[in-house]
């Protein structure tokens, strides 16, 4: 990852350097922070009493409330700060799962025992048992993926649990820990049981898969069960919280947290104010204000550089992981993107080094194999000669020139590409128009496309309906976030993010049948069904090496996917006094603490003592 980086780095200067024909030096649009020490050496006196300002995404009240399964609730921004985890997760420097409300774990094949630590407490001062983390588990019924592999939940003590699953597999831990716990039995019991009810009578093994799916009767109360428990929407401050904060007030632009009283750590940090961003103007204004202590909050390239240069001696910035992607997805479902040779034409003809150079700060150039996988996971679970056997993609108009050529399409008096009938093919490329990477790629796409002989309809919408159009069937060429990883960190959560999405538009399959993909290339058939379980299930790097490059392979042969970004989150720190874990600046992190939404790794910090305001700082600047 560091060399990618170091790449477009050099890119980027040698793009600016034109500048200096016009009057400006690639040094008046290269801002060197200053500022690059992150662990700070005090006086050994912190100051508890400072509000750490944050950033939070929630909807503004009157909607918003404390049912944490509501859209308008306590959603994924905040919950870190409200309610703690039995273990909290990195796959940096390497997969790890650190116990927090666990005392330990221990998975045997497909059994796994949790141990809770003892005098945990929610909010209000009452027991924190196995019985509330039982709750936790039923009324997740259908919302996690948790029940389409557990068999049985036991509850041994007030401290022990035991489940057993249908299946063995490495990322079980994932699907068992990635839970908050925000379900207190005295609220969510009576709605539990009935939940529980689902889990023991209405679900049945499939066939196909060997793990569990919820019946169609299950279905129904299920879905009775969840439109119940959500008409209750209690008020955000009564609610009972498990994690390091309470909420104490909430208003149109910001939620107060204060230190729970009875959590299990005494934190180093008493009260934090969550900022809502609002608006792109007035996110960036709330930042110039120097509102934010902290925050990762996407900006435009030019707005990212007003910012470093008003902040270059004292702001400092790193970049966490995000194994999330941004790309163009192409409906194979639409004419004529149905066409591989088209696809991989429209591939070949666009500069993706160029459009990396607009995208927003914390983008690093992606896959340019359209294999589906960000670099860092094709870096940690495949051979890099591998690649070499696949099709490049990157930038070649000529080769994007035979591969029409070879279907019969040719190019008019215009120079405009028509198809075998001689007639012209228009393409839309539709994207969110508020978002700057999705903005500023897309239009830019569309214009070498044009300048490449393709006639393209560049449509940007609305964030209301953008991507229930992109889900649906009539789109043709989309911007979308697809082939992330941030759960798990696994290749099977990127291929299977890909190929279920209704994004890249394959048919729907009969129930009960396998998904079978022929390669346009080979003509090899592929099982993916069974590729996706087996590469679930795998236990070696070995194994799930071979299922990867076989999955990978179909990918690139189908070219359904181009990838141009891969996301880093830029997380900015403004105030000096505020020690963090150990960083490396402007460089993309892994470390145990940098992974994750920025609230979570917060909440990781104070769970292990490395986020704290200091009274005086020893040598800031190093």
């Amino acid at each position: 990852m560091k060399k990618k980086l170091t790449t477009i780095l050099l890119g980027a200067v040698m793009l600016l350097s034109g500048c200096m024909a016009s009057g400006n030096t690639a040094e008046d649009k290269i801002i060197v922070l200053e500022n690059t020490k992150f662990n700070l050496d005090s006086t050994g006196v912190m100051d508890t009493e400072k509000v750490l300002t944050t950033l939070i995404d929630i909807q503004p009240p009157p909607a918003f409330n404390g049912n944490p399964y509501d859209t308008a609730g306590i959603g994924w921004s905040i919950q870190p700060l409200v309610y703690d985890y039995l273990c909290d997760f990195s796959p940096f420097p390497e997969r790890v799962f650190k116990p927090s409300l666990l005392e330990s774990y221990d998975l045997d094949g497909t059994h796994l025992t949790l141990k809770l630590k003892e005098g945990l407490k929610w909010s209000d001062g009452s027991p924190l048992t196995a019985s509330d983390v039982m709750t936790n588990y039923y009324v997740n019924l259908g919302r996690s993926a948790f029940w389409t592999y557990v068999s049985s939940l036991k509850q041994i003590d007030d401290h022990s649990i035991e489940i057993e699953y249908v299946i063995e597999s490495p990322l079980l831990l994932n699907i068992a820990f990635n839970l908050p716990i925000m379900s207190p039995t005295a609220i969510y019991g009576e709605f539990a049981q009935e939940y529980k009810n689902v889990a023991l009578n209405h679900r049945e093994v499939d066939p196909e898969t060997g793990t569990y799916k919820i019946t169609t009767q299950g279905n129904t109360l299920l879905a009775d069960l969840n439109n119940r428990m959500l008409k209750y929407k209690p008020d955000v401050r009564e609610i009972l919280a498990s994690g390091p904060y309470i909420i104490t007030n909430a208003t149109t632009s910001e939620v107060m947290f204060e230190e729970n009283p009875n959590y299990r750590i005494d934190l180093n940090i008493d009260k934090i104010r969550g900022l809502r961003a609002g608006s792109a103007e007035a996110f960036a204004t709330s930042i110039l204000e120097g509102q934010y202590t902290i925050e990762n909050g996407g900006l435009s390239p030019d707005m990212s550089y007003q910012v470093d240069k008003r902040f270059r001696d004292t702001l400092r910035k790193i970049y966490v992981p995000e194994i999330s992607q941004i790309g163009y997805v192409f409906n194979e479902a639409q004419y004529p993107v149905n066409i591989p040779e088209v696809r991989k034409a429209m591939s070949l003809a666009t500069n993706r080094d160029i459009l990396i150079q607009i995208a927003e700060p914390g983008s690093f150039l992606s896959d340019t194999y359209n294999t589906g996988l960000t670099p860092s996971m094709i870096e940690t679970y495949v051979d890099p000669e591998y690649l070499k056997t696949l099709t490049n993609y990157d930038y070649n108009p000529e080769e994007a020139e035979k591969l029409l050529l070879s279907i019969g399409w040719s190019r008019n008096a215009e120079g405009k590409w028509v198809n075998e009938k001689g007639e012209p093919v228009e393409i839309e490329i539709a994207t969110i128009n508020s978002w700057p990477t999705f903005m500023l790629t897309a239009e830019a796409m569309s214009t070498m496309l044009q300048e490449f002989g393709f006639n393209i309809k560049y449509v940007p919408m609305e964030s209301g309906t953008v991507w229930t159009y992109l889900n649906g069937p009539d789109h043709t060429v989309g911007g979308v976030f697809l082939g992330g990883a941030g759960t798990y960190a696994h290749p099977w959560e990127a291929f299977s993010n890909l190929i279920i999405s209704p994004r890249i538009g394959l048919p729907k399959i009969p129930k009960g049948e396998d998904r079978i993909i022929v390669s346009p290339v080979s003509g090899k058939e592929y099982n993916v069904s069974k590729l996706l379980k087996e590469l679930f299930t795998a236990m070696t790097p070995e194994e799930i090496e071979s299922i990867t490059e076989q999955l990978m392979q179909l990918t690139n042969d189908l070219c359904l996917f181009m990838p141009v970004v891969e996301k880093a989150a830029p997380l900015r720190v403004y105030d000096v006094t505020l020690s963090l874990p150990p960083a490396v600046p402007n460089e993309i992190q892994e470390n145990f603490y940098y992974f994750g939404p920025m609230n979570l790794m917060i909440a990781k910090m104070l769970r292990g003592g490395e986020i704290f305001f200091v009274e005086e700082i020893v040598d800031p600047v190093e």
